[in-house]
């Protein structure tokens, strides 16, 4: 009889090369995408031992373990599609790793630096897509990466039962041990085949994710690994080329369906007519909203309407994203903010208390944007020569500091917004996909 050992090696076996020959069928494109991943990881683990000690061992050691704890994992949980969250928590390790004595590591980052590193994440993504076979196997929904999980997570209650809770607790379990596995390995054998196309689906997604997060890790190190000296900018040069900058505006929402102008314009004005300083965290709230309400308006009947993309879908749009995310450092009056770091661009974040709510909001309102920058530059020339270190930190510079950051948040919520309907229009799931037959999930775990 076979040991317990050689039959857990045995099962993935025969699905490994059952997923070979399937994918071999549609392309090569995932399967040299694997190969990559793990080649990259082996040297990446080749370079952590010949740094060993050293902040680059640190950050390299982030990345390593981040994509393990992926790849060792036999199912995808829905956690893991938390990509966003995921991929800012590898960041602020590989930061830490590089800047361990700053109280804010993220916002090390040269401001150019960051930039650069969304034109090669786009290059990265945009690669991968012509690859042979990588949109056609691609062509699933995120959705059905959720429902195994669901499933998967239901497979694996078994030892919550009642049957093995009395076995466990009486000592008992030992002498069912075999009898167990079998009914197990059977079991599992059965759903295997029901759930195979989720099953393979989620091999493949998680085949991109690893690749996601090596791609990031890479791009990350580059950003945080520079101990160049901060060039010594004035601050009424700044001023000067913000004086120019223009509204934020996007003509192309314009021809946007009514309903997604409506839910597009609602949370620009949050941001827009925020009364006090608008802080990270307030705005991709407001990101967050405002995918899902797009997503929702697309998918209707979907209880998770977010999930509907398709992962081929994804791809361009992230390529397609970040090559609008690096556009930013050809405006002209960005040039001198380029060379500084996020820090000294957020350096009086908190200092909106010198301004009242309501002044903020009618300027904002009456004048938009731009006067911000106007009136920072007329009132920095008016009492310069009196004051110009409390001018810099604690007004005008605040003024400008607010300014930018509004700019940027709206120029990234109406990138966001297009790319989104862009997405969930092409990803739209038709009538028939959305009111299919109930999923293996809907079912109670002993239908399983």
């Amino acid at each position: 009889m076979l040991d317990t050992d050689v039959l857990k090696l045995l099962i993935p076996g025969i699905a490994l090369l059952l997923l070979i020959f399937i994918l071999s069928a549609r392309g090569f494109g995932v399967i040299k995408l694997k190969y990559l991943n793990f080649k990259e990881l082996c040297e990446l683990k080749k370079l952590r031992l010949g740094a060993d000690g050293s902040l680059n061992s640190k950050a390299l050691a982030a990345i390593i373990n981040h994509c393990q704890v992926l790849n060792s994992k036999w199912v995808l949980e829905e956690s893991d599609l938390d990509i966003l969250s995921n991929t800012y928590q590898l960041i602020k390790k590989i930061a830490c790793s590089y800047h361990p004595d700053s109280k804010h590591p993220v916002e090390e980052a040269r401001i150019r630096w960051v930039l650069n590193a969304f034109m090669e994440l786009k290059n990265h993504l945009l690669v991968i897509t012509t690859w042979k076979g990588i949109h056609a196997a691609t062509q699933f929904r995120i959705r059905h990466i959720v429902i195994l999980s669901h499933a998967w997570r239901l497979k694996r209650s078994w030892k919550e039962s009642k049957v093995f809770i009395f076995l466990d607790k009486h000592g008992l379990f030992p002498l069912f041990k075999w009898f167990f596995f079998i009914i197990r390995c059977v079991d599992l054998a059965c759903w295997t085949t029901k759930m195979i196309v989720y099953v393979i689906q989620d091999i493949i997604f998680k085949v991109f994710l690893v690749r996601w997060y090596l791609i990031i890790g890479k791009l990350a190190s580059q950003v945080y690994s520079d101990r160049g000296k901060d060039p010594n900018t004035q601050p009424e040069t700044i001023l000067e080329d913000l004086n120019s900058m223009p509204e934020c505006e996007n003509y192309q929402i314009k021809n946007l369906p009514e309903q997604i102008k409506k839910v597009s314009e609602f949370s620009r004005n949050e941001i827009l007519y925020h009364t006090w300083s608008v802080e990270w965290t307030k705005v991709k709230g407001i990101y967050i909203n405002l995918v899902k309400d797009i997503a929702h308006k697309y998918n209707p009947q979907s209880e998770q309407p977010i999930y509907e993309a398709k992962l081929s879908e994804l791809l361009t749009s992230g390529a397609h994203f970040s090559e609008q995310i690096a556009t930013i450092q050809t405006y002209p009056f960005l040039n001198k903010i380029l060379h500084l770091r996020i820090k000294h661009a957020l350096i009086a974040k908190d200092a909106t208390e010198f301004l009242a709510n309501n002044q903020v909001l009618s300027w904002v309102k009456k004048h938009k944007l731009t006067y911000i920058f106007k009136y920072s530059l007329l009132l920095f020339k008016a009492v310069e020569k009196k004051h110009p270190a409390l001018l810099f930190k604690d007004f005008a510079f605040t003024l400008a500091g607010e300014g930018c950051k509004r700019w940027f948040y709206l120029y990234l919520h109406d990138r966001i917004t297009l790319e989104t309907e862009i997405l969930y229009r092409k990803s739209q799931a038709t009538p028939t996909d959305v009111n299919r037959p109930p999923s293996p999930i809907s079912k109670p775990p002993s239908q399983i």
